[in-house]
């Protein structure tokens, strides 16, 4: 499915980062997992096949693509431990009730900053933030120069960098592959 859906187009999370993210979910064993930018659901599917006792609550925009996604989780036979919620992710994540044990930060790429204090709200202790493109084509670490209409993505991404990456309460490792990961783990 991650094939088909590559050929067709979709932003489907490239196959180390895919890795990474599968390793941490066996590795952290997640009850709960909050996905934000859920497309099609492939991520969503493959983390719980990963972890048989996590639940998994997405944030999608795209109606179209929840459809999908509740069609291929209802395939994999998962769909009675996911659900998505519909909107910007700017106007859900704020008002989000609970606590997760991973994150799954995949969704627009110039509003990591501004979800991560909200996110940091919902995360438990021990807790783990997965952020996908952090490097964001090259821009972000200066391998690639940045077109004028990405600097403002690039500068949102260096902050959210600088906050993950400075917060004593946290403990964050940037991967630099493909289009670059970190994982931060909360630490108090």
């Amino acid at each position: 499915m991650r094939e088909r859906a590559k050929q067709k187009g979709e932003p489907v999370l490239r196959d180390k980062s895919f890795e990474l993210l599968i390793e941490t979910v066996k590795a952290k064993k997640p009850f709960r997992i909050l996905e934000i930018g859920v497309n099609v659901g492939l991520s969503g599917i493959a983390m719980l096949l990963s972890s048989p006792t996590s639940n998994l609550t997405g944030i999608e925009i795209d109606e179209e693509k929840i459809k999908e996604a509740k069609e291929n989780y209802r395939q994999f036979g998962v769909e009675n431990r996911a659900k998505i919620f519909q909107g910007d992710a700017s106007e859900i994540i704020p008002v989000l009730t609970g606590e997760y044990d991973l994150i799954f930060l995949d969704g627009p790429k110039g509003h990591y900053y501004e979800y991560l204090p909200h996110l940091l709200s919902v995360l438990n202790v021990g807790g783990i933030l997965f952020a996908d493109n952090v490097l964001f084509r090259g821009y972000v670490d200066g391998t690639v120069k940045t077109p004028h209409r990405y600097n403002t993505t690039k500068h949102s991404m260096e902050k959210f960098i600088k906050a993950i990456t400075e917060n004593e309460n946290l403990k964050t490792t940037l991967y630099r592959i493909e289009d670059g990961v970190s994982i931060t783990e909360k630490l108090k």
